[in-house]
């Protein structure tokens, strides 16, 4: 049984036939003289598939190299890391289920939320991202699911923590200790970087790497596939890195010019209000104080025209209210401007950002569909991701106001090791207010358009 190849025993016992550039690669990693493999593979090819049948594989066909190296008795474990408990257990049910839908059910002796103990005496155990947690036990191997996204610095959590913690235990099992770190590709650096950079080099010759895009693996969406051209025109970096399994840097801009300059109708400038369309306009307020050296108050006022999201107004607030010798709004004038605009528009939502407008919010909340907009992590990337996504499809109409086209050529990207990122004009002072009110606006008034958003959460 020993030389049975890890795609022979997925199709022959465990009932589930792999696609070819899946079992090219498991065999590879179990016939080819390896056992560190880092795969940098795009989103539904397939990795925690593969990932589950290759620690079957080690528990029932590799057995042998383990039981000789424990005592008596002993456990030995086979461990999914993932970035939380969730993740981990997720990725433990998928091995709970090729097991047991396979002849090899009957040998499981005993199962927990986080533990499956075969008969052999193999333990698979999920775990969250800790060094903590699997110290002093018998590792044979271990499975680093989505390690490109796990957190850097943090003493017990950084991943570099928990390589370290696991890694001595693999040690002691020579040739037959096993790694495996699957991902998508995320940042130029980072500890699955830095891996799959060395196993890349061919200097360490029980390395593999594997970096293939989704259409490469998966059949079922061959390059030029409708699903994968509606990815890429939604959103180009973003399909390259999640399907096409490039690294990406850590900060690049949110919106080509040329992109932006396509979306400019040079043939208008602020749109008065249409009878026909009262009651779909929103209008979103980026609070500030104003006034020499600080962010300025603006607003945005835009609607659909069909699919096109159609930018009526930018508006900015003077600074004529003096307090201690200096100037800023007064938030009297954007109440009464909000009354005054409303009569004409009558808006179908008003929405502030959370700084400075409480009073506003209260002022107005009885006559007005007025509400609060808390910027978090998340709803800062629904937003812009659904201002690029219009964008890049053509789908936004907007006037040429100079300052607020010069502030969206200009917005970044800077991402995060968490998978999550942020956009920012800069440091400085005013660079990016129209862009804020903007995304709260496409925010709001695409509010019930969520398909997109949920999808791009799933990895």
């Amino acid at each position: 049984m020993s030389k049975l190849k890890c795609s022979d025993f997925a199709k022959h016992v465990l009932n589930t036939p792999l696609w070819p550039k899946q079992e090219e690669i498991l065999d590879e990693y179990f016939g080819g003289g390896k056992s560190h493999a880092c795969w940098a593979l795009g989103r539904r090819s397939g990795k925690t598939l593969m990932a589950s049948i290759a620690a079957v594989y080690a528990c029932f066909v590799l057995e042998g190299s383990y039981k000789r190296k424990v005592r008596k008795n002993e456990k030995w474990y086979i461990v999914t890391i993932a970035n939380d408990q969730q993740q981990a257990k997720i990725a433990l049910n998928n091995i709970r289920q090729l097991v047991l839908d396979s002849p090899l059910g009957t040998e499981i002796t005993r199962e927990t939320a986080t533990e499956i103990e075969v008969s052999n005496g193999c333990v698979f155990q999920a775990i969250p991202a800790s060094a903590r947690a699997s110290r002093g036990k018998a590792v044979v191997m271990c499975v680093f699911d989505e390690l490109a996204f796990q957190l850097e610095g943090d003493a017990n959590r950084g991943a570099k923590a928990i390589y370290d913690a696991l890694s001595p235990s693999i040690a002691q099992f020579g040739d037959n200790g096993r790694i495996l770190e699957l991902s998508s590709p995320w940042l130029t650096d980072g500890l699955f970087y830095q891996h799959f950079k060395e196993a890349e080099s061919g200097e360490f010759p029980f390395m593999q790497a594997k970096n293939i895009p989704t259409w490469e693996i998966n059949p079922n969406l061959p390059w030029g596939c409708p699903f994968l051209q509606a990815e890429q025109k939604r959103d180009e970096d973003k399909f390259w890195t999640e399907y096409g399994a490039r690294f990406r840097g850590n900060k690049s801009s949110l919106l080509a010019s040329e992109i932006v300059d396509a979306a400019i109708n040079k043939e208008r400038g602020i749109l008065l209000p249409d009878r026909q369309i009262m009651g779909k306009y929103v209008l979103a307020l980026d609070p500030a104080r104003g006034g020499v050296g600080r962010d300025e108050y603006v607003s945005c006022i835009v609607h659909f025209d069909k699919e096109t999201l159609v930018v009526d107004k930018f508006h900015t607030f003077m600074a004529d209210f003096e307090i201690n010798g200096k100037k800023e709004v007064s938030i009297q004038a954007v109440e009464d401007w909000i009354r005054e605009h409303h009569k004409i528009y009558q808006f179908d939502s008003i929405v502030l950002d959370q700084f400075n407008s409480s009073a506003t919010i209260q002022s107005l909340s009885g006559d007005f569909p007025i509400r609060e907009l808390t910027w978090s992590v998340s709803t800062k990337m629904k937003a812009f991701s659904k201002m690029k996504e219009l964008l890049n499809a053509g789908l936004v109409d907007i006037y040429p106001h100079e300052r607020a086209i010069r502030q969206l050529k200009n917005l970044n990207v800077l991402y995060r090791q968490s998978g999550q990122w942020s956009v920012t004009g800069g440091k400085e002072v005013g660079v990016d207010d129209f862009c804020f009110a903007l995304a709260a606006a496409i925010l709001e008034a695409s509010k019930e358009d969520d398909l997109h958003w949920l999808e791009s959460l799933v990895r």
